[in-house]
């Protein structure tokens, strides 16, 4: 219990929420039901299965795995990028990015692998790939829960956004050379096969509980029995913190969504699918997208035009989603430079640069 107090302590995000929360309750209106308890709940037994994948070493075996496979750079980094956007979609962006970053910095060992190029792309498709389900972000589990929408309703969304993410991917690409390397060798991981599987039954109820399929409440025991059979450890390193920092996030937009001039401006420009994206794209630049699908989702019915506006509104600013600070902070951690303004160049370069080309898309699809 003083392992895990000491991590939600010494977590910023949730000190910073908490403060604000705290603010909130004295100074605004807030109420019980601001909190969804559905979100909440389908976030700790996602949290909680995606720690035991970790503690399994399940997803470094993966990747560990197709990246020796490679033989130039580029493959090296389209591989990397492959693992980032298909794993964000069921291990979420924060995972793919915990998981990936530190095997970034082995192959560099190795190779001349353009590290902070590499983090930044990353980074951009773990947040663009994990859009596509409706578990893949915390944004995304709170809209599904909030607006009712069944797998169906929710993959028509994200498909075809998702299929324009993918091409992308491959056109940005281009740019890296296609260097000839040796032969990759990264530090072999086994995985108990019986643990695997038992695990990908789990995971399957869970999402299930996720989607309503079943009562979310069983999501989270199978959850908690899994990882009281599989791996007891996980319950001293699940991020709790990031599930309270999702109660400030109600508890803080609840306020804010009752200040007369934010209703007055909201109801203003949330009018049309068009103007909920725009909207949902410029609020996520100042206060991250999490928190802006949570306001927003207030004060519209619109919801194809906001899931596209917090998802192209991830990329631009490095607080625009919680993963772009997630990557900085991996990156600093385990660079040995000081500074990481060379990061944050590179990053907010590209991040601009496909804001400007997906909110583009996200005008199309929602014109057409």
């Amino acid at each position: 219990m003083p392992v895990i107090l000491k991590r939600i302590i010494t977590d910023k995000t949730f000190l910073i929420t908490l403060i604000l929360a705290i603010f909130s309750m004295m100074f605004g209106v807030v109420k019980l039901s601001d909190i969804d308890a559905n979100t909440i709940t389908s976030l700790a037994a996602l949290i909680l299965l995606i720690t035991i994948y970790q503690a399994l070493n399940i997803l470094k075996f993966v990747a560990n795995y197709i990246v020796a496979k490679c033989s130039t750079i580029r493959s090296v980094i389209l591989v990397l990028l492959l693992c980032s956007f298909f794993g964000s979609m069921f291990f979420t962006n924060d995972v793919a990015i915990l998981t990936l970053v530190p095997i970034v910095f082995s192959i560099a060992q190795k190779i001349n692998l353009p590290k902070i190029l590499t983090i930044s792309l990353l980074t951009i498709y773990a947040n663009l790939g994990s859009a596509l389900t409706p578990f893949g972000n915390p944004q995304n589990i709170y809209l599904v829960s909030h607006y009712h929408l069944g797998i169906g309703q929710f993959m028509m969304m994200s498909l075809p956004f998702g299929l324009v993410a993918l091409l992308s991917m491959f056109v940005v690409l281009l740019v890296i050379k296609n260097q000839p390397i040796d032969d990759v060798t990264l530090p072999s991981i086994e995985i108990n096969q019986h643990k695997t599987w038992l695990l990908l039954g789990a995971t399957l109820i869970v999402l299930l509980g996720i989607l309503s399929v079943i009562p979310v409440y069983m999501a989270l025991i199978v959850s908690v029995l899994a990882a009281v059979c599989l791996q007891k450890s996980v319950f001293k390193h699940a991020d709790y913190g990031i599930i309270l920092t999702f109660v400030n996030f109600f508890i803080i937009v609840g306020a804010i969504s009752r200040i007369k001039y934010v209703q007055t401006l909201l109801y203003q420009h949330t009018t049309s699918s068009l103007e909920t994206f725009f909207s949902g794209m410029i609020t996520s630049q100042f206060i991250s997208n999490v928190p802006a699908a949570i306001l927003i989702s207030k004060f519209t019915q619109h919801s194809y035009g906001l899931y596209l506006g917090v998802t192209v509104g991830g990329l631009g600013t490095l607080i625009a989603s919680l993963a772009n600070l997630l990557a900085l902070r991996q990156f600093a951690a385990l660079s040995h430079h000081h500074s990481t303004f060379g990061f944050f160049k590179t990053f907010s370069f590209l991040n601009i640069g496909l804001l400007l080309f997906f909110m583009f898309v996200g005008f199309i699809l929602l014109s057409v």
